[in-house]
């Protein structure tokens, strides 16, 4: 064969993606670099099967290239998985100003994409994919110009990569100590073997994997143990945005280089895609919307990956989504996995609670003309949750804000029904916020006690209708724009300027209490309401919660130890995504009752 055309071109990129498709777990195994989370191999697979989906054989060759483009923005994730992307960017970009390739031109595309590839690494590392492409793209160039035509020219250069792959471990130290070589380079050279023995029917991969690549041949899973590692992360927060560009990728580079480590951007010009291992994801957005409107983010909490992988407290995962108010510290204390919900303002989107920081959300609020929007984390997100978890634990027990007021708890539902609904049990608090918070606290407590998932699930049972929560509202403003309360309820009380006492019923549908004129009226009322409820159901815990409103939180505390005898469990500041709702300046109590609570009845 002596020429490349599109249509080839495209079959050897899914027999690639194929190849490494069939080697995620053994890639994930071999995970320790930059840090051992495990995901190197699903990262890979996830770029590929998003390649594979989204691009279409029917398709004309610059539909094909440009939906291959996409799906390499859309789909990458993870140091290797972006690095990998501008690999394949690179190709289609080159191969869409030409209809077929010569040796010397498929020569050419691939040193200009691991060039590029190079480039979109703030810090570039020896041993990793980097150079192995390297490697691979200079025994190209050694065997030009080829006697045998493209295929055979690559057969002789798989052998190289082979090589180069196994060197990894004496370029790269914590490669030596674990003996295995780096999985995003391995990776690399799997999607080299499918894409040379796409060309010609009459290779095996046997035969690639000759005597010269005997490293290759016959690939062992070191089992090793990073433990040594799980307490030194540099930085927490594996984290990607996805952006429309206003400048240029370099100078967004610079511009976070401060924040973390393994900072890698890809792009085609008009949109750009950020990784980086950072400690501070809200600040790392706020300068990325700087440069351009976010489309999309990821962040994955690298030491949750690492308790899930190496050190599990127990057999039952615990996932929440951001409306659970509860302190971050819990999240450590119980390993639980929680689900943002999306809050989206005007072209940019936001993770509640990891991109998107109370203080900036409030801001942003109150200079906002028009009322911002909320949506529930996309089912792909919740499936590749799931599926993880269920690699590690016997049950899940995912519990979330009311039905009513999202679409987080049917999203969540209809994912589990679709893997596995007897290991994965997806609940409806029907509430949302601390009294949400107190419900997980219980249940958490029961999971890192050991208990078995019908305990668990009973517990959970149990709680529910033992929470309440009554929330003052400065403005019904934002809950009449975010369709909380129906139309013509809101209506009188904003026409009367009324602070009305907000909370849920039996189902976490929104209601109204009585409604005052004055701030300092409404929280005095709440508390009066929550004295009765204390008289006829003894208050066992509460939480007081409060959306930038702290003096007032405060005095609430005050009037609550007086009135109950006990601190609350924690003071907190609300997520954002309530906070939209509920205005600046709100303030609530969420109590856990003594036995079962008839909810309106105060």
């Amino acid at each position: 064969m002596q020429f490349l055309n599109h249509q080839m071109f495209y079959r050897m990129i899914l027999a690639g993606a194929n190849e490494i498709i069939a080697r995620e777990k053994e890639l994930n195994a071999i995970n320790v670099f930059p840090v051992p989370d495990g995901d190197t191999g699903s990262n890979l697979a996830y770029l590929m099967r998003m390649i594979v989906r989204e691009t279409k054989r029917s398709d004309t060759s610059s539909e094909m290239l440009e939906s291959m483009k996409r799906a390499c923005l859309r789909g990458s994730r993870g140091n290797s998985g972006m690095i990998f992307s501008q690999f394949i960017l690179s190709m289609c970009s080159y191969m869409g100003t030409r209809p077929e390739l010569k040796a010397e031109q498929f020569i050419e595309m691939c040193e200009q994409s691991a060039a590029m590839s190079r480039c979109s690494v703030l810090e570039p590392k020896e041993g990793t994919v980097l150079s192995v492409m390297d490697d691979w793209v200079n025994s190209l160039k050694a065997t030009f110009p080829p006697s045998e035509g493209l295929a055979n020219m690559l057969r002789r250069s798989f052998a190289e990569a082979c090589i180069s792959l196994d060197n990894t471990k004496n370029q790269l130290e914590v490669l030596r100590k674990q003996n295995v070589v780096d999985a995003g380079a391995k990776g690399f050279v799997y999607f080299m073997q499918g894409f040379i023995v796409s060309l010609n029917d009459t290779f095996t991969v046997a035969e690639l994997a000759s005597e010269d690549a005997e490293p290759f041949a016959s690939p062992t899973v070191a089992a090793h143990n990073p433990s040594h590692d799980l307490a030194n992360l540099e930085y927490r927060y594996c984290t990607e945005f996805m952006f429309d560009i206003r400048t240029n990728l370099d100078e967004v580079k610079q511009s976070i280089a401060a924040m973390g480590n393994s900072i890698v951007a890809v792009g085609d010009g008009n949109q750009g895609k950020i990784h980086i291992h950072t400690d501070v994801p809200a600040q790392v957005a706020e300068v990325i919307h700087s440069h351009g409107w976010i489309v999309y983010q990821k962040v994955e909490d690298m030491k949750r990956q690492q308790d899930m992988i190496y050190n599990r407290q127990a057999s039952i995962a615990l996932v929440i989504d951001s409306a659970c108010d509860i302190p971050e510290t819990w999240l450590d204390d119980y390993q639980i996995h929680r689900l943002p919900l999306h809050l989206q303002f005007g072209r940019s989107t936001y993770l509640d609670k990891v991109t998107l920081e109370s203080d900036t959300f409030y801001t942003k609020l109150e200079q906002s003309t028009y009322q911002p929007t909320t949506s529930q984390p996309a089912q792909e997100t919740i499936a590749l949750l799931y599926e993880q978890l269920l690699a590690h634990y016997d049950h899940i027990v995912s519990i979330h804000l009311s039905k009513p007021l999202s679409g987080t708890y049917d999203a969540c539902r209809q994912t589990a029904e679709r893997i596995n609904s007897d290991r994965i049990h997806v609940v409806d608090s029907r509430t949302l916020s601390g009294a949400y918070g107190l419900i997980v606290h219980r249940v958490a407590d029961a999971v890192k006690a050991g208990n078995t998932i019908e305990e668990v699930l009973s517990v959970l049972a149990t709680s529910i209708p033992r929470s309440e929560i009554l929330v003052s509202v400065p403005t019904l403003k934002h809950m009449i724009r975010g369709g909380r309360v129906s139309p013509l309820q809101g209506k009188i009380a904003r026409w009367l300027d009324m602070k009305p006492i907000v909370s849920v019923d039996q189902e976490g549908r929104s209601i109204l209490y009585s409604k005052t004129f004055y701030k300092k009226s409404n929280l005095r009322k709440m508390l009066k309401m929550i004295a009765r409820i204390h008289r006829r159901n003894p208050i066992q815990r509460y939480v007081v919660l409060h959306s930038g409103a702290k003096a007032d939180s405060a005095l609430c505390e005050e009037q609550m130890v007086r009135m109950t005898g006990q601190k609350p469990l924690y003071i907190a500041g609300v997520a954002p995504v309530i906070g939209l709702h509920a205005g600046k300046g709100a303030v609530s109590v969420a109590m856990m009752l003594s036995s079962e609570n008839t909810r309106g009845t105060t």
